[in-house]
Parts: C-alpha cells; structure tokens; sequence
C-alpha cells in the first residue's frame, strides 16, 4: 500500500516509466548495433561467428530517454514538473494527499476505460495491493493504445501463474513463479533452491517483466517477426541466431536494470524502500530487451 512518504518515490518512477513508454509507442530507435570493418550483423551472424566480436550494441538512446543524469541531479518537485502529461492522467492520480484516494484514482483509470475492462479483472487485486505493478500497467497502457495489449497481457499474467512452463518469451526464456522450482532435477543443485525463493521483489519484478514483455511483443509484432527471421537461415545459423538474439537483449536489460536501480538508490529518498526502486529497474530493463529485439530483427531486414 503506498504512503505518502512513498508518493515523492512513485512520481520519481512515474516520470521515467512514461518516458520509456513514450519512446516505445514512437517505435524509435533505443538501441544500435554497430559493426566493425563495414560489417553487419546479418553478415556476422551468417559466417558462422560463435560469438559476436565484430559487434557492438549501443543502448545510449535509452539512457537518454529515461533521463537518469536528470533523475540524481534535481529533486522529485522538478521531476514532476517536467512529466509530459498534457491531459493530466498521470499527475491526476497523485493528487492530494489521501493514499486512499490515490488508489481509487488508480483504479478510475481502468474503469474509464472499456477496453481494460477484462485486464482489471483478471488482475483485480493485483491492481487495488502493488502500487508499483498498477502504475506499471498505468504507464504503459496511457502510452501504448494497440486493443491487443489488454489480452494479450491478461494472459501473459495468467500464463505466468498457470502455465505448465509459466509465461515463455518470444525467445523462449521461462518466466514463472519460484514455486515452480520444486520439482528441478537435481542437477540444478543450489540454483533450483535460489530460483524458488518466495520474495516480494522476486513476485514483483517477474510480474512487471510479464506486462512490460507482453506489450512490447504486441507493439513490435515480435512473435510474427522472430520466426520470419528463423526461416531466413539454416539450422546452425538459427541456432547462432537465437543465442545472439538473447544475448544482446540480456545485455540491455543488464545495462538498464543496473542503471536505474543504481541512479534511484543514490537518491536519499529511494534507500527506506527498495521495492519502488526494483519496480522502476524491472520496467526499464524489459523495455530495453523488447527495444533491442526489435532492432535485432530490424538488422535482420525483418
């Protein structure tokens, strides 16, 4: 439940998530590839490289989006003044001084909208007990208007929980909850026991990953895109292909997560409340995996 000690943290978080969502709704540019000797990645990947040397990925775009210097350099009154919100939603939702009141706007947001009428419900007490998954959803949603990305979510959520292998990304890693990892073999040893711990952070990072991979797969049609580029190569290069395309995406996600997490709790106001902090990372590094893959695709002439 958030406080008002936690308001000035969650308006911090506010103004870079809408920043991000913003950019991704523009379908702009948040990473680069860069190849050396006039190279590419289409080149690179299809002479049989095991690993990409010649390659460089520059996530700069989305550093810049999410105005980390900004962030640790001016205090949250500033922030919130520089939010671009024209219609007030986001700024809206904070006014006033009742927690209570905030929450009940949170949840006016989706019953002013018909086409969020099915994700509320699925994700009903999700939305009214984690401020930072429903303003997670709120971003995204304000930003992202595609009417797929309402079921599309709902069922990445209900995959997570439910599904055999939990919620499986367009690359086929599996998201799903710790509990999941009773049954590893037990070659996995200690990482099946770390992989099954039951924390806040864990439920709430792995949740917002869930939206924010959901929506970006929709906005960039990455599970159309992603087998068209398998087709293009043989079975070695697909293999090649899919560690490559993993690994760049991880590598953005790494970049990003680590960066906001590090900017926000050098922040004084951040260090009493490591959720919000782990929120705001787990929502910066899925978008750079989701901005990556679409360039990677993109390189691919896809």
């Amino acid at each position: 439940m958030i406080t008002m000690d936690d308001k000035p943290r969650y308006q911090i978080v506010t103004f870079l998530q809408d920043a991000i969502a913003g950019a991704l709704a523009g379908k702009v540019a948040l990473a680069n590839f860069h190849a050396a000797d006039g190279s590419s990645l289409a080149h690179e990947l299809r002479t049989g490289q095991p690993i990409p040397r010649n390659l460089t990925l520059d996530f700069s775009p989305l550093l810049e989006v999410s105005h980390l210097p900004r962030l640790g350099a001016i205090g949250p009154d500033r922030i919130w003044e520089a939010l671009s919100d024209p219609l007030g939603e986001l700024k809206g939702i904070f006014a006033g001084k009742d927690p209570t009141e905030i929450f009940a706007r949170v949840m006016d947001f989706f019953k002013r909208k018909p086409e969020l009428a099915s994700l509320s419900s699925t994700l009903g007490s999700f939305l009214e007990g984690q401020f930072g998954i429903a303003l997670s959803l709120v971003t995204t949603f304000k930003n992202l208007a595609d009417p797929g990305f309402p079921r599309a979510v709902a069922d990445a959520f209900l995959q997570y929980f439910f599904g055999k292998d939990g919620f499986a990304t367009v690359d086929e890693i599996h998201v799903m909850p710790p509990m999941q990892f009773r049954g590893t073999t037990p070659q996995l040893g200690d990482l099946g026991s770390f992989l099954s711990q039951k924390t806040a952070e864990r439920y709430l990072r792995d949740v917002i990953a869930v939206i924010v991979e959901a929506a970006g797969d929709v906005q960039y049609r990455l599970r159309d895109r992603y087998p068209q580029m398998l087709l293009q190569l043989n079975s070695t290069q697909q293999e090649t292909a899919k560690r490559w395309f993993t690994g760049f995406a991880s590598m953005a996600e790494a970049g990003l997560t680590t960066a906001v997490e590090e900017t926000l709790l050098g922040i004084g106001t951040f260090q009493g409340n490591r959720l919000i902090a782990a929120a705001a990372g787990a929502y910066a590094g899925t978008a750079a995996r989701k901005a990556t893959q679409h360039v990677f695709l993109s390189e691919m002439k896809v």
